[in-house]
């Protein structure tokens, strides 16, 4: 094992503690424990920032930021190109090349964001939704912004820095609720859009001359990284799970300001932020634990049955609680949310079990590096979804989503579960390594 490998281990706490389900304190539980955190008080925040737009702009303003800020999110999200997964997967076991890999995304992800935010205002609803020249046009530079933020979180946590994630994501949700309240007077979609892009602007910029180049540049030696063929084909896997989970919920809310209109789409915002940060919690247990796994050496056992717990646990008991708790939830935003949104969000809820399965599948297939059934089982989602979503709102209005949401999540549960069982039972063989994993072919 090289010197680097050595540095990487002890930082992350691997040979610490390897028994104990959740009693490891530095390694792949805590790591899992500080980017749930993260994304759970981002989301509670998040919360809070649409509770004050909703109470301080109209509801066709909060609608035209909801779309605005969803659209931009969505395609800095698409921007990364997947390139994300290869940093969860790849930084750990990089050595000296860690600079070199982080830089040359990163101008890969401004290129594809600016054009994206370009392409969007070429041919997305502008008249809808920005009021002036100046709003159009700076679009594409915020998309770019949202992007570089994103991929900070993958950097960190390849770069065995997870626990910075929660201080750069709850720093940024932090600030952006001042600004909301600040831009009040001003009363426009694109205020509470500033108030979104500015503190992510700052915030990456600090976090990236900080942390990320102070943490790459520690690291030496050749690294072990697969042959580029290996890498290619799991890149494009990557980018075709990343590809449809952004394009559905681009285009979600776009056919729910066409055919519902903005104030409809405010009621599903507000319900989909509720669920998705539900979602993104679940989704954030798998980058520390494939970061972990891919170490050479790691307890991949100790660390699949972490994972399951925190991931699985997580599903369920998010799932009863925003299932009880959602009239409740959407009465502080008004009670035209809670008449409007309680039973989405209660159909919504209930897809948080499968994709806690969905999540624990896809991870542990990124860390065997064969994600041909995991793409292909994504892609059969999109569909189900985008075939559906005109029907379901024409016919049943904003709960129409909600029923084509669930039967997507269901219809993927059933054609992962006997090759998800499968492999979970590989990964929790007590002498299965990662390397060992990915040399199995009994699972696409």
């Amino acid at each position: 094992m090289t010197v680097t490998h050595r540095r990487i281990r002890t930082r992350r706490g691997l040979t610490r503690n390897p028994g104990g389900l959740l009693g490891d304190q530095t390694g792949v539980g805590l790591n899992i424990m500080a980017v749930m955190t993260s994304s759970l008080a981002t989301g509670v925040l998040g919360f809070i920032f649409w509770t004050i737009a909703a109470r301080g702009y109209t509801t066709a303003e909060v609608g035209r930021a909801s779309a605005l800020i969803t659209s931009a999110t969505l395609l800095a999200t698409l921007s990364n190109l997947s390139i994300g997964s290869l940093y969860e997967r790849f930084l750990p076991v990089a050595g000296g090349n860690a600079s070199r890999m982080i830089a040359s995304g990163r101008m890969v992800i401004i290129g594809a964001a600016l054009l994206l935010g370009l392409g969007f205002v070429l041919l997305g609803p502008v008249d809808s939704l920005f009021m002036s020249p100046w709003e159009t046009w700076l679009f594409p530079l915020f998309v770019a912004v949202l992007g570089i933020f994103a991929i900070q979180d993958q950097i960190l946590i390849g770069l065995g820095r997870s626990r910075t994630v929660a201080t750069k994501n709850i720093s940024q949700s932090t600030i952006k609720l001042v600004l909301v309240t600040a831009f009040i007077p001003i009363a426009t979609g694109f205020a509470v859009f500033w108030a979104w892009v500015l503190p992510a602007a700052v915030i990456a910029a600090w976090v990236g001359l900080g942390a990320i180049r102070r943490t790459a540049r520690s690291m030496t030696g050749p690294g072990t990284l697969p042959r580029p063929g290996e890498i290619a084909q799991f890149y494009a896997g990557s980018l075709g799970i990343t590809a449809v989970g952004v394009v559905v919920p681009l285009i979600v809310p776009l056919v729910i300001v066409a055919r519902l209109g903005t104030e409809m789409n405010a009621y599903f915002s507000i319900c989909w932020l509720v669920v998705n940060t539900a979602s993104i919690l679940l989704h954030a247990t798998s980058a520390p634990f494939v970061a972990t796994a891919a170490e050479p050496g790691a307890d991949l056992r100790s660390a699949t049955l972490r994972f399951i717990a925190l991931c699985g646990g997580a599903g369920v008991i998010g799932c009863v609680v925003l299932f009880v708790t959602a009239p409740w939830i959407l009465a502080i935003m008004g009670p035209q949310y809670a008449d409007e949104g309680t039973d989405l969000i209660r159909l919504m809820a209930l897809t948080l079990p499968t994709v806690s399965f969905v999540t624990i599948y896809t991870a542990l297939a990124r860390v065997r590096r064969k994600l041909r059934l995991a793409v292909g089982v994504q892609g059969v989602f999109g569909v189900i979804v985008l075939c559906g979503i005109v029907f379901g709102a024409d016919h049943w209005g904003i709960i129409g989503v909600g029923y084509v949401y669930l039967t997507a999540n269901v219809a993927v549960v059933i054609l992962l579960l006997v090759p998800g069982l499968r492999l979970i039972r590989q990964a929790l063989t007590p002498t299965t390594t990662a390397a060992e994993l990915s040399a199995r072919t009994t699972t696409p």
